[in-house]
């Protein structure tokens, strides 16, 4: 199985998303699950801010050089699930790759039910930011343990 999970620039929410799931496989010794995350709109210049390493460690989880990328075609065919953070970026998606619209998931809401966009916390500091980081990895650990664990 192969995950791909989208977000705006591919520094933030999609990489965050990634690097806990990753850990959460990585943990159970599972081989078996592919992750990726891509951006609408990310630019290979662009760096993981420092509140983002700081936040995966908190959360022992290392960092790995990270090049934000553009997600392509290729990531939409190829993966069984691709989950994304906000409506607009789930519009895109489905409607420049319509055929591949059953595998394209608004994240929450295959999560929890519930149709709403995840915050983009990038421009968010201190107790505003790690809320939403937070929040954020409380979704990929249910999506984890509701959906994922076998």
């Amino acid at each position: 199985m192969k995950i791909c999970f989208i977000c705006h620039a591919n520094i933030c929410r999609s990489f965050i998303s990634q690097e806990i799931l990753k850990h959460l496989l990585l943990k159970d010794n599972r081989t078996d699950i592919k992750v990726i995350s891509r951006g609408t709109y990310a630019l290979d210049y662009l760096t993981v801010p420092q509140k983002i390493k700081d936040f995966l460690s908190e959360n022992n989880i290392a960092y790995k050089e990270h090049t934000p990328k553009q997600y392509g075609k290729e990531d939409i065919v190829s993966s069984d699930f691709i989950f994304v953070m906000t409506k607009e970026q789930y519009d895109e998606i489905t409607d420049k790759y319509s055929e591949y619209s059953d595998k394209t998931h608004l994240l929450e809401e295959y999560v929890s039910n519930k149709t709403r966009d995840i915050e983009d916390p990038i421009s968010l500091e201190g107790k505003k930011f790690k809320k939403v980081a937070t929040d954020l990895k409380n979704i990929i650990l249910k999506l984890y343990e509701t959906k994922l664990k076998s």
